[in-house]
Formats: structure tokens, sequence, C-alpha cells
């Protein structure tokens, strides 16, 4: 198998693709837009350029069209242009974005990180909630003090207490 053409034949019918290869992208971000086929990478992708970005392709999301260019292969993007050209197709420009340095971290002076402590220290009361001074009573009881079964417990320790310590026993349930 040559490098340069995956297929040499119309196989239900779509065409060859092959290095110089026009052909329409129709899956993805470029989708609809002319492209030129500039190198094969391997049974499946290629390497495009043209109206759509320079960039690898499955060729499943190609659409091959009959006009050829005259390329080689791996060409530049300006060779690429040169030709499309001829066709009428307007190539996609694209500028590198220019370098700029990253910001450099500063280490923050002692002043500074006293200051900042003194801000958390103020928002801190600001935001804390109040102390309450006085202490909520407690709500009217227990269920135990709602049902009334404390003061048979209390009768029944005053009871026990009389008689020595002695547990009172249990009443049978029936």
């Amino acid at each position: 198998m040559n490098g340069d053409v995956i297929c040499n034949e119309v196989i239900g019918g779509k065409m060859t693709i092959e290095i110089g290869r026009l052909a329409v992208k129709i899956a993805g971000r470029d989708a609809g837009n002319k492209c030129v086929i500039v190198d094969i990478l391997d049974d499946k992708y290629v390497l495009i350029d043209g109206e759509t970005r320079r960039r690898k392709c499955n060729v499943l999301h190609l659409e091959p069209l009959n006009q050829t260019i005259k390329i080689e292969k791996n060409a530049s993007h300006e060779d690429v242009a040169n030709s499309l050209k001829e066709f009428g197709i307007e190539v996609r420009v694209t500028k590198p974005k220019p370098k700029t340095d990253k910001p450099k971290k500063k280490r923050k002076t002692p002043e500074q990180l006293k200051a900042r402590k003194e801000e958390k220290r103020k928002f801190r009361d600001i935001f804390k909630p109040k102390k309450k001074e006085d202490k909520i009573e407690p709500k009217e009881g227990t269920l135990e003090e709602k049902a009334w079964l404390v003061e048979e417990k209390k009768e029944a320790k005053a009871e026990t207490t009389g008689k020595k310590n002695v547990k009172p026993k249990a009443a049978k349930k029936e």
C-alpha cells in the first residue's frame, strides 16, 4: 500500500482519499467547509488544510470531491493557500497569539500579613453570633412531666428511701 493513497478505486460511490484531493468536511465545527488532504496519517486519519483549520481529521468526516490539486506531502499552509486560490477558495488565515509572560507572584510582607489578619478578626467579630446572657428557661418540661409520670416516680423514690433503699417491685401486667 502506498502512503499517498488509501484506496485506488471508487467504492460505494465514494471517491479516493489521496494527497491533494479536495473534500468537504461533513462533521464537527468546520462542517460544510472545503479542504485539501495534505497528508495521510493512517487508515482512518488524514491531515487537512483549507477553509478549515489545519488539523488531523477522521476520513469518515470527509466527503471527497472530484477535483484534485497538485501539492506535495506535508505542504506548507502557504502552498495550500496558493493552490486553492486557483479554484476560488478562500483559505482560513490564523494569527498565532503573542506570547506573554505569566505574572509573577510576589511574597507578602509581614506588614501586609498583619493587616490581613486584622481584617479577618474584624469580619469574624462582625459575623460572630452574639452570646446570649440570659439562658433560656427550659420549656414546659419533658414528656414525662407532661404525662404526670415524674410525680409518681418521686413518690416511689420517697417510699423506697423510707424502707432502706429497697427497690419497689414492678406491678405485674395482666
